[in-house]
C-alpha cells in the first residue's frame, strides 16, 4: 500500500479506526498501552503506515 512516490500511506487514527473496526478511542488506549499497530508521530500528529496496520493485523493483532 503506497501513494504514487512509491513511499508508505499513512493514515490518520480516524482511518485507521475505520479500517480496523474499531474506534479512535481504543486505538489511542492501545497506543498508550503499547499494544496496538505501530504508528510514528510527526509533530503532534499520530499517524499509521498501511502496510504495518495490516502487518500488524496478519500477525495476530487483536481489535477491541
Amino acid at each position: 500500500m503506497a501513494n504514487e512516490t512509491g513511499a508508505p500511506a499513512l493514515w490518520t487514527p480516524a482511518q485507521t479506526a475505520e479500517y480496523l473496526h474499531t474506534t479512535e478511542d481504543a486505538l489511542r488506549v492501545r497506543r498508550y498501552r503499547r499494544s496496538g499497530p505501530p504508528f510514528v508521530k510527526a509533530g503532534a500528529r499520530v499517524l499509521y503506515r498501511a502496510d504495518e496496520v495490516v502487518t500488524w493485523l496478519r500477525r495476530g493483532g487483536e481489535v477491541a
